[in-house]
Parts: C-alpha cells; sequence; structure tokens
C-alpha cells in the first residue's frame, strides 16, 4: 500500500518559521477585521478558539497584516482562511491548531506579501502551506509577468544551482540528488514545484517556496511496488535565488 510509504517532508516549513516582520501590525485595522471575523485582537493575532461536540479544542491565530484595509483579496483570504479552520474544527474528535503569520518584502516598486499557515488535524504530522500575493503599485503578479518572455520554464536553467542547494538541505536527510530531490521534479510543470505559485521579491532574492500546499505524493515515471513515495508540505523546498543571478531573465524593473 502506498500509505504505507509515505515520507513527510517538512524542512522548509519547520527551517522557514515565519515571525511576523516587516510592516508592524495597525491596531485598528487588525482589531476592525478581527471584529469582522468575530475572533478576539489580542495585539498580535485574531484569535478563537472552537470546542467540536467531542470536546476537542481547535486553536485558531489569524496575523493580519496592515494593508488588509485597502486590499479586498487579502481580506478574503485571510476570511475564508478563517472560517475554514473554524469549520473544520467544529468536527474534531481531539485538540488542534491552526496558526497563520506573514512575512512583508518591498524591492524597487513591488511588494511581496508571504503568508504561512501552520495546521494540525488529526495525526502526528504538522502540515504548512505558503499563499503568497506579489504587487507592482496595484497589479497583482504572477511570476510570469516578471520575466521576459513571461516562460517559467526560463528559471530552472539560470537557478538550478541554487535550487539544487534548496533541495540538499530539504528533511529528511537523505544522499544529495537522490529522488525525488533531483532538480527535474521541481520543475514548474511537476507536481512537487507547486508550478512556482509561492514566490516573493526581496531586495536581494528571489524565493520559490516549493510546493506551495501540501502535495499527497508524486509517483516516479520507473515506479516499482515497494519503492519509497514521499509526500511534501508546502515549502519543503525554499529556493532563494540571488536577484544578480536571476536579472538576465528577469524584465526591466524588477532586477535591479
Amino acid at each position: 500500500r502506498i500509505s504505507q510509504l509515505l515520507v513527510r517532508g517538512v524542512a522548509g516549513a519547520c527551517a522557514v518559521a515565519l515571525a511576523i516582520s516587516g510592516a508592524p501590525l495597525a491596531s485598528a485595522s487588525a482589531q476592525s477585521f478581527c471584529g469582522e471575523l468575530g475572533g478576539n485582537f489580542d495585539g498580535l493575532y485574531c484569535h478563537t478558539v472552537v470546542t467540536s461536540p467531542r470536546k476537542a479544542d481547535r486553536d485558531i491565530k489569524v496575523a493580519i497584516p496592515e494593508l488588509v484595509d485597502s486590499n479586498p483579496a487579502i481580506r478574503e483570504y485571510l476570511r475564508n482562511l478563517y472560517n475554514n479552520w473554524k469549520a473544520k474544527g467544529a468536527d474534531m474528535i481531539q485538540d488542534s491548531y491552526g496558526e497563520e503569520n506573514f512575512q512583508i518584502f518591498n524591492h524597487g516598486s513591488t511588494t511581496s506579501i508571504v503568508f504561512h499557515e501552520d495546521y494540525h488535524a488529526n495525526g502526528p504530522q504538522v502540515n504548512n502551506a505558503y499563499r503568497t500575493f506579489n504587487y507592482d503599485g496595484g497589479k497583482r503578479l504572477v511570476l510570469a509577468d516578471i520575466l521576459k518572455g513571461g516562460d517559467l520554464n526560463a528559471i530552472p536553467p539560470i537557478a538550478e544551482p541554487f535550487i539544487i542547494e534548496a533541495l540538499d538541505r530539504a528533511a529528511p536527510g537523505h544522499t544529495p540528488q537522490t529522488y525525488p530531490f533531483t532538480p527535474d521534479r521541481w520543475t514548474p510543470d511537476k507536481v512537487y514545484s507547486g508550478a512556482y505559485k509561492a514566490w516573493a521579491l526581496t531586495p536581494d532574492e528571489l524565493i520559490i517556496y516549493m510546493p506551495d500546499y501540501p502535495v499527497a505524493h508524486d509517483y516516479p515515471i520507473d515506479y516499482s511496488p515497494g519503492q519509497r513515495v514521499y509526500s511534501m508540505d508546502g515549502g519543503t523546498v525554499e529556493a532563494h535565488i540571488p536577484i544578480g543571478a536571476i536579472a538576465p531573465i528577469l524584465k526591466p524593473g524588477y532586477g535591479g
């Protein structure tokens, strides 16, 4: 059975427990939005505890950035996350939690907001996910928007040394460049990469969080019964690509 063979990789998410940084929380904005959600604002998080009929508590903490007042997409994301965690908490048979934190990066005219979801449901494993919002002025960007030609496949050849470095340090401990921690399994068309949907542009780096959301499993082409098959948490592989290295394929304004 494949379920007996799964090994969860959690290095990226565990190694990068995102603390809130960048712009400070604006108490008025956060408290007002938290009130809309029906939670209690403690100065840092919008917090609530949901108790299921089986007396299991789900502790929910959602950090709210200052720009929540002016960004409908982020309001919707946080509202859905909060409500989904509450709804799931009502079905729990054991105590659990959901916690979200964020980072904000600026690069020239761009702003990247990286949300890290850390949640624990039934079973021993923690699940991590990354949701990113990237803007140039008022325009929301996908990664292809900042690339010359808009082709994500231009990234792996130039970024391969940095992707390999991230693969080698990912958990669980493994012999470098052994399946599935080989660059060919993390190109934008492969499931482990999350199609490069979760990314951020910092003053010095392009960061790609792979995958963005947990991946149950991915079979190698030459799979045979009894072979180990891996599952991946969001951010298991976090590639940090220097702007100087990736600049030749970035559009003007993004590589400086």
